[in-house]
C-alpha cells in the first residue's frame, strides 16, 4: 500500500519506457502490428501516432503495472484473511472492498496531486486486477488445498 501511495504521489514521466528497454527496443520490433491499434482510454487517444512507439508501450507498461499492483494486493488481503476466517464469502468480501476503496482512494488522492491525475478507468482496471486476484486466490489456496 505504502508503494502505491509513493507511485501515486510524486510526478512520473507517464508512459516512459526504462532506458536499458528503450535501448534494447531501438529497431521498434513489432511497430506495424502497434500501428493497427487506436482507443481511447478515458479522454486521451491511444495510438502509436498519438503517442509514439515508446509512449504506446510504456502506456501498457503502466496499466500492466496498476493491474499487477492490486492483484498482488488483493492477493495477499485474501491469503491473509483466508486463513484466518472459516467463512468463505467474508474474505472476498472484505479483500475486494479494500482493495477496490484503495483503488479509488488513490484516484482521489492523485487528483489533488496537481501533477497526476485521476481516471475513473484506473480504478475499474484496479478492480479487475482484484477479482482476478479473488479467483486465482480461491482456486491456489482453496481448492488446491481440499486436494491434498
Amino acid at each position: 500500500m505504502g508503494y502505491l501511495y509513493y507511485r501515486a504521489t510524486f510526478r512520473q514521466d507517464f508512459y516512459a519506457l526504462p532506458n536499458i528497454i528503450a535501448n534494447f527496443l531501438q529497431s521498434q520490433p513489432l511497430s506495424g502490428l502497434f500501428a493497427t491499434f487506436t482507443f481511447r482510454y478515458g479522454e486521451q487517444m491511444v495510438s502509436t501516432e498519438a503517442l509514439g512507439y515508446f509512449g504506446f508501450l510504456g502506456f501498457f507498461g503502466s496499466k500492466i503495472w496498476l493491474f499487477l499492483s492490486y492483484f498482488i494486493l488483493t492477493y495477499l488481503w485474501y491469503g491473509g484473511l483466508s486463513g484466518k476466517m472459516r467463512d468463505v464469502v467474508t474474505p472476498v468480501v472484505v479483500a475486494l472492498l479494500l482493495s477496490v476503496s484503495y483503488a479509488a482512494a488513490d484516484e482521489f488522492h492523485q487528483s489533488l496531486v496537481s501533477p497526476a491525475f485521476a481516471m475513473k478507468e484506473d480504478v475499474i482496471l484496479a478492480s479487475a486486477g482484484a477479482i482476478l486476484a479473488i479467483i486465482a486466490g480461491w482456486f491456489f489456496l482453496t481448492v488446491r488445498k481440499g486436494r491434498k
